[in-house]
């Protein structure tokens, strides 16, 4: 019998470290222990790390950007131990490890890891061979022949990365809030036809779960607080865009509470006009969204929505309304190739109609035609997190998550910051750098939505930061 233990691969029809090194991509839960693993997580987490994983007050995010990676090269074994020791918080090690071992099943598969046909080990010295990759290791690169077909010669004749030049000086005090009022995490700001600024914040934290707090703020063109609106009707804002008319379209991201998973339009008084989205329903369908990240309204009317936020789970697509509100098209799987995508973070649209979408876990701008086509793939930008075209066709990309490290962000070379260019021609002519001293350490610096007011101002959200930076060259 011991012999058969120590030689075998699955004892108890559960895995075991004797298989060889694997990764968190290799099947290493099964669907039904993530269920069991969510039922005990809702009775014994729920209460610090949140409904999303997210993490409230001082206890961390167990899924997402930073949790990936701060956990990205270790094994799973080291984060059952550290499951074990440190959950629940009043009780640590209070749970039998079979509940443990569930719970973390629950954390990959809420992660994006997919799941297989083995249960996960409730000893974490089974585990050690287990690695925790936020990439998916085997992941092909962009097809040589595609990527010929649609390099660009700016791209390919384009300078250094990081080496353009910076005219502009950094104001991170220029809005003036509200007394008692502090600037939250941020990933979305607009400008208006009035020059005014509107920004779309987390409730002066990194959600708006349960607050009473307004998240939606516009200001003068001086940085003056002028009015808010929207407490109670956001989980976690995301994406911003202001239309024609003035209207200000609204992505709500995630799902909690019997809401989340829509996009809003509201006119400039705050006055609520449409919803596309059920509220509280996190799927992929022709009037559902699983993670809305980003609104578009075309000058004709149609509305894009880019919807997936997960890397590995979920969908990657974008999604084509007419003016009505009627469900035209989707497009977008998630991949690396040609016309697939990985987080469509943000869009913009140039002139010509052609639609940008920040393709942020490709590492590339990737530009679509409106009714889907491919038409061309630009990495020049680095790795973006928010797109901003204005009306001289000037291409604004933020870029907050590049890093030399491997995993999570990893994108050699790039540097965060802001990047302007043209979107006629790929070419990239400033670079704004981020300035936050440990950017190699943090999953996210910087400014993650960024726009323009036409009369030479730039304006980036900052999550990291809790703030919306001002950009101005000096007179």
């Amino acid at each position: 019998m011991a012999l058969a233990i120590g030689a075998g691969v699955f004892v108890a029809g559960q895995l075991r470290a004797q298989d060889g090194p694997k990764s968190v991509w290799d099947g290493v839960y099964t669907e039904a222990q993530a269920e069991r693993g969510k039922a005990a997580y809702t009775q014994s987490c729920v209460f610090c790390h949140g409904p999303d994983l997210a993490g409230t007050g001082e206890a961390k995010p167990v899924a997402g950007p930073e949790f990936l990676s701060s956990w990205n090269g270790l094994s799973v074994g080291e984060l059952l131990d550290r499951t074990r020791t440190t959950m629940p918080q009043q009780q640590p090690a209070s749970l039998d490890r079979a509940a443990y071992a569930d719970i973390l099943a629950y954390m990959l598969k809420f992660n994006g890891f997919p799941a297989g046909q083995t249960e996960l080990a409730q000893r974490s010295e089974f585990l050690t061979g287990v690695r925790i990759d936020a990439f998916k290791p085997e992941a092909p690169k962009l097809a040589a022949s595609a990527a010929d077909a649609f390099a660009h010669d700016a791209a390919e004749n384009a300078p250094a990365p990081n080496s353009q030049p910076n005219p502009y000086a950094t104001d991170t005090g220029f809005f003036k809030l509200p007394v008692g009022r502090t600037m939250g995490s941020s990933s979305a700001v607009g400008v208006d036809s009035k020059g005014h600024v509107w920004v779309f914040d987390r409730c002066g934290v990194n959600s708006c779960a349960g607050s009473k707090l307004d998240p939606v703020m516009e200001f003068d063109a001086k940085g003056n607080f002028l009015k808010a609106f929207g407490a109670g009707l956001f989980n976690f804002p995301h994406g911003l865009f202001i239309d024609a008319k003035d209207h200000v379209w609204l992505a709500d991201n995630r799902v909690e509470g019997g809401k989340g998973a829509q996009v809003f339009e509201f006119d400039a008084t705050g006055k609520r006009l449409r919803a596309l989205g059920k509220a509280g329903i996190s799927a992929e369908g022709p009037d559902t969204f699983a993670e809305p990240n980003a609104v578009l309204v075309a000058p004709n009317g149609a509305i894009f929505v880019a919807d997936g936020h997960s890397s590995g789970k979920g969908p990657a697509r974008i999604v084509k309304f007419d003016a009505s509100g009627r469900f035209v098209k989707a497009w977008g799987v998630r991949g690396p190739g040609a016309g697939q995508l990985e987080v469509p973070h943000a869009l913009a649209m140039d002139s010509k109609g052609r639609l940008f979408v920040a393709d942020r876990w490709n590492n590339r701008v990737v530009i679509f035609n409106q009714d889907g086509k491919l038409l061309d793939i630009w990495s020049q930008f680095g790795r973006p997190s928010g797109v901003f075209i204005d009306r001289n066709d000037v291409l604004y990309v933020a870029d907050s998550e590049s890093r030399e490290a491997t995993g999570y962000g990893h994108n050699p070379g790039w540097k965060r910051g802001l990047r302007i260019g043209s979107a006629r021609t790929g070419k990239v002519e400033a670079f704004i750098p981020d300035t936050a001293a440990d950017a190699e350490q943090q999953a996210t610096s910087g400014a993650e939505g960024i726009t323009a007011d036409g009369r030479g101002a730039i304006y980036g959200a900052q999550v990291l930061q809790k703030a919306v930076a001002r950009y101005a060259k000096p007179p």
